[in-house]
């Protein structure tokens, strides 16, 4: 008999049985710059007698939503099961003991980086977010225009990227949703975390601060990957994250990280899908711009995820929403929107849309949009126009964007 209970014991255990369904192996020094962030309360483990076969996992999160607000969010994490206990529905369990206990907190969020897409969308979860990643060489970077020198740049300590960078980071968080809030110890653990057996063969992380007038104002950190032949470097620098507060700071760091010398291609895997960098290139094809999954999310509490968002116009629709998963969300939806701000009510009356509960989830943050749902068949528009007239309520300046996963 498997038993699911919370995991208390030693956090070097656990650490290993998270790792083995991955055959990663966890290293002690790793798991005790991770410990920081481990909630043990929020962990859960399946025994089968003394033995853990399976574990699942989160973080107290809280998430920036479409409006400038944001709320709590369960960030599932630690998620697998053992090679020995597969196909016996511990999976499907553990899900349920976790959104059970998100409920009981109140947050009205879940959001997982998931190992293989279809997993979670059995379980509610739907596209939160999409990623962004290019590789280009070094040769064929070129900027469609000059770029006007705007403040300074500087490469700096681990020490000075923690003072520094959070400010920066706080300010990108006002701009687009999804992003979530970083303690001191993420920046530690996770960010700023850098032991050599982690880097691949490349180098140490390099932290690049650009700041105008004295101020922080963009940052960026990157990974060399030095290698060379007979007619020189083929090397590559690769991009963990590099963001900036205006398009002068932008179009500065992105030029620097394209003509960083001794490299032949520039390549990074998680950036908006709206990034502005294809729209700076001379030749953007050469990007190879390719886009895919982000950050899956999942509405456990609908209607105060849904009022606690922005809304970019008023007006009003019912969703006939099914949810086998969590059926307290399951049934009919009326949303009011009245001076951008939204009442979201049980109805009988007939509904205008109707789609499931992975659909609304992809419709939260603005990463799809009602009328691409219909066209997928995804959704269905019972009331003619309702996909326009929800998409115009639903709308965002920005693609919503989570830059780290956890």
């Amino acid at each position: 008999m498997i038993e699911i209970r919370p995991y208390f014991g030693d956090i070097h255990t656990f650490m290993d049985a998270v790792e083995l369904p991955f055959g990663w192996g966890a290293r002690r020094e790793d798991t005790d710059a991770f410990a920081p962030l481990v909630e043990l309360d929020r962990t859960l483990a399946a025994y089968d007698g003394d033995r853990v076969v399976g574990t699942a996992g989160a973080f107290s999160m809280r998430i920036g939503v479409p409006g400038g607000g944001e709320l709590p969010m369960a960030g599932v994490t630690m998620v697998g099961v053992h090679p020995t206990h597969r196909r016996r529905g511990l999976l499907r369990q553990m899900m349920r003991r976790q959104l059970d206990d998100i409920r009981e907190r109140g947050e009205p969020l879940a959001g997982l980086w998931a190992s293989e897409g279809a997993i979670y969308q059995r379980f509610g979860y739907g596209h939160g977010t999409f990623t962004a990643a290019f590789e280009i060489e070094r040769l064929r970077a070129a900027f469609r225009s000059s770029v006007p020198a705007a403040g300074a740049m500087r490469l700096v300590s681990a020490d000075e990227a923690a003072t520094a960078f959070p400010s920066v980071f706080a300010r990108i968080r006002q701009m687009r949703a999804g992003i979530f809030e970083r303690s001191d110890a993420w920046w530690r653990s996770e960010f700023l975390y850098d032991p050599e057996h982690n880097r691949r063969g490349g180098s140490a992380m390099s932290l690049l601060l650009h700041e105008t007038d004295g101020v922080a104002t963009g940052y960026a950190r990157y990974r060399l990957f030095p290698d060379w032949d007979e007619r020189g470097p083929k090397g590559a620098l690769e991009v963990h994250e590099a963001v900036a507060v205006s398009p002068e700071a932008t179009a500065m760091l992105w030029r620097y990280l394209l003509d960083v010398d001794l490299v032949a291609t520039i390549r990074s895997r998680n950036l908006p899908v709206d990034h502005p960098l294809p729209l700076l290139m001379a030749e953007p094809r050469r990007l190879g711009w390719r886009v895919g999954d982000g950050m899956w999310l999942r509405l456990v509490d609908v209607p105060a995820a849904l009022e606690a968002r922005g809304w970019a116009s008023d007006g009003r629709f019912v969703l006939d929403l099914a949810d086998e998963f969590c059926d307290w969300n399951a049934g009919r939806w009326e949303v009011t929107v009245d001076g951008g701000h939204a009442s979201v009510a049980r109805t009988e009356a007939g509904p205008d849309l109707a789609l499931d509960a992975g659909d609304l989830a992809a419709l939260y943050l603005g990463a799809m949009t009602p009328a691409r749902l219909v066209l997928a068949g995804r959704a269905r528009e019972i009331t003619p126009g309702a996909a326009s007239r929800a998409g115009a309520m639903l709308r965002v300046d920005l693609a919503p964007w989570c830059p780290q996963i956890f």
